[in-house]
């Protein structure tokens, strides 16, 4: 997978010398991204330096930051180009040379083909940042769905880059500044998108954006849209399961492609059921009789765990199956995962997922995985809730305010997951709202009644005027005129939450294991295929991907093909409950609400006392403001250190430095 960072001193004027030194802290900070190689390039304006994690031709042939036979053209590269073998076909026939067998090679010749057309061309998870010596030029790409992450910070005359936050942080000039409308953003949602991070200043690509900095200027487009078809599709549910079941087999099949080893992330869901599926069919195909890898993790909580379905498939395809059982000490590897996450992140999701990415990562170096099946499909219960929110807003509003809504409230907190009270009240406080904002209330964490009681005056100032729903709901600018309402919840989850919350979890996670994680659904054809599906056929009444259902209904039982969505969550009210309680106190207190100047300490005290009695269930609010004070006391304040998990046999990083630039074109 890989990871790259670098400073391009863009300004007008010659400035002092770059410092390869910040340059090699850079990388060190991202050193799990890619243990295999290292290499940092010094030239006159630039520092561009690559992590390497060696995943297709495993000679020093693929090393970066990669140039071009002239040395004009410098390509530092993360991810995988699945189409690159059919790229490399069609520039070989233009006239291009290769010398290694790696996807790197190919984009480097695709953008001397194209120029910045050669993005429309890429299938696959990506970003890269190429250096043009001779035009003193850099441009800054990230894959069109926002799988592959880069962030970057724009001084003026400086431009700092990197997969992660942390490079850039790694040049003490940085300043390390809180930007509280992310923050607000953060505590509506658990997460800060794009082009924002909680560091003011700051800022990351949009999911299919690239940025060209060159002559004192920096330009920023937007290169991707969704694939919708021209014109509605009138697909029945039996062909919507064909044309995705041939979708998501080819792209198993070039995903597959690995000169290390692979295997599979199953939950026991139908989305990496059906990847699982897929990787057997290929297999099968293939004639190999070769053993397939699975992985799954477990809870004792009997609501939360999963892994006897996924014990089922595995059976059921033949796999050789690991199973992690994941405890409810997780709060001692909270420091861990917040450096690694590094931007505010409360999907509680990523704490189970951080310990299934190290147990993989023992067996293999990919695993392949469902995400982004539900944003598609219509997995999520959201959509069926904003189904119901007509019904809710029929009935008279004062009926509602004053005799629903209490009783609605004053249910009994429940540890079980999705637990009925727990899914009415955030029901109840999303249905007031009207259109899309009604399902996008339906990630609230911190719900606005709180917000109004929780939000010292400073920081209830600083965002006098911003609307996380509102920005939430207008990701549907770029979407076609004619999408149904379920369309239209697909589009802004596709644009704004997959690639804020679900992707960035996954990236992470894994990568702080040095653990590439692939995702087929998103396969440009699978994209393509799923858009195209009508929203009638994807879901009825309560249940969703209908389509991957009636695909799945021939090899697995009905017990699992028809089992309500679980989604891979941690018992996060009985934690906060029990056994988490003495770590909430130690972080939550009135020193924290004061030292941050940002919240309320009495009613910090009122939630954590409601929690522990059962009289309230704010576990997600709570979640997301532990998280945030282990944030601001690693990554602002600095009174915790970065704990990141390095790999031990990771190889140094060497320093090429170039000669001033003489070449011609």
């Amino acid at each position: 997978m890989c990871g790259l960072a670098g400073i391009f001193d863009y300004g007008a004027q010659r400035a002092d010398a770059l410092d390869e030194r910040v340059g090699l802290a850079m990388l060190e900070a991202i050193v799990h991204r890619g243990p295999d190689d290292g290499c940092l390039v010094v030239d006159e304006r630039m520092l561009l330096g690559h992590r390497r994690l060696a995943i297709l031709d495993l000679s020093p042939l693929g090393a970066q930051p990669m140039s071009d036979p002239s040395g004009r053209y410098w390509l530092a590269y993360v991810g995988e180009v699945y189409n690159y073998k059919e790229l490399r076909d069609e520039l070989q026939r233009a006239g291009h040379a290769f010398r290694s067998t790696c996807d790197t090679e190919v984009v480097l010749h695709a953008c001397l083909e194209w120029g910045l057309d050669a993005v429309q061309r890429l299938n696959g998870m990506f970003a890269f940042a190429l250096w043009d010596r001779r035009e003193e030029s850099l441009w800054l790409v990230r894959d069109g769905i926002g799988i592959k992450p880069l962030f970057f910070r724009d001084d003026g005359s400086r431009l700092h880059f990197g997969s992660e936050i942390k490079a850039i942080l790694a040049d003490e000039h940085v300043p390390r500044e809180i930007d509280l409308p992310a923050i607000d953003e953060f505590l509506t949602f658990g997460y800060v998108a794009a082009p924002r991070t909680g560091f003011a200043g700051i800022e990351q690509l949009r999911p299919g954006e690239w940025l060209l900095a060159k002559q004192g200027t920096i330009v920023r487009r937007q290169w991707h849209r969704l694939p919708y078809p021209e014109r509605p599709t009138r697909w029945s549910e039996q062909e919507a399961a064909e044309r995705l079941a041939a979708a998501l087999d080819a792209a198993v099949r070039r995903q597959s492609q690995s000169d290390v080893p692979l295997g599979a992330l199953l939950s026991g869901g139908l989305d990496s059921s059906a990847v699982v599926r897929s990787m057997r069919r290929d297999a099968s195909a293939r004639g190999r009789a070769a053993h397939i890898e699975t992985f799954s993790a477990g809870f004792a909580e009997a609501s939360f765990d999963e892994s006897p379905y996924a014990a089922q498939v595995a059976k059921r395809f033949g796999t050789l199956h690991h199973a992690e059982r994941i405890e409810p000490d997780a709060a001692s590897l909270m420091e861990m995962l917040v450096s690694h996450a590094e931007d505010p992140l409360a999907d509680n999701s990523m704490i189970p997922l951080f310990r299934l990415a190290r147990f993989t990562r023992s067996r293999v170096t990919v695993a392949l995985s469902g995400d982004g099946a539900d944003e598609l499909l219509a997995g999520y219960d959201t959509y069926r809730a904003s189904e119901l929110v007509a019904y809710w807003q029929a009935v008279p509003e004062g009926v509602r305010r004053r005799l629903i809504g209490p009783l609605v409230k004053a249910l009994p907190a429940s540890d079980a997951k999705y637990g009925a009270a727990n899914v009415l009240r955030r029901f109840a406080a999303g249905a007031e709202e009207p259109g899309l904002r009604a399902h996008c209330s339906w990630r609230r964490y911190v719900p606005r009644e709180l917000r109004e009681e929780l939000y010292s005056d400073r920081l209830k100032s600083a965002v006098a005027g911003e609307d996380p729903i509102g920005r939430y709901a207008a990701a549907l600018d770029d979407a076609p005129e004619d999408l149904s309402p379920l369309g239209q919840q697909l589009h802004i989850d596709l644009r704004f939450h997959l690639p804020s919350d679900m992707l960035v979890k996954v990236d992470r996670m894994s990568m702080a294991h040095s653990l590439e994680v692939r995702v087929p659904f998103l396969d440009d054809e699978v994209v393509r295929t799923c858009l195209a599906i009508p929203s009638n056929v994807l879901r009825r009444g309560k249940r969703g991907k209908l389509p991957l259902r009636r695909l799945l209904s021939a090899d697995l039982d009905s017990k699992i093909v028809n089992r309500k969505k679980a989604g891979f969550l941690v018992p996060l009210e009985r934690w906060m409950r029990r056994e988490w309680q003495g770590a909430l106190r130690e972080r939550l207190t009135a020193e924290f609400a004061e030292e941050s100047g940002l919240f309320r300490g009495a009613t910090l005290r009122r939630m954590l006392d409601e929690q522990a009695s059962g009289c309230g269930d704010w576990a997600y609010p709570l979640f997301a403001l532990f998280t945030l004070s282990v944030w601001n006391a690693i990554w602002i304040d600095r009174s915790r250190p970065v704990q990141l998990v390095r790999p031990a046999d990771a190889v140094a990083t060497r320093v090429e430095r170039l000669d001033p630039w003489k070449g011609g074109s």
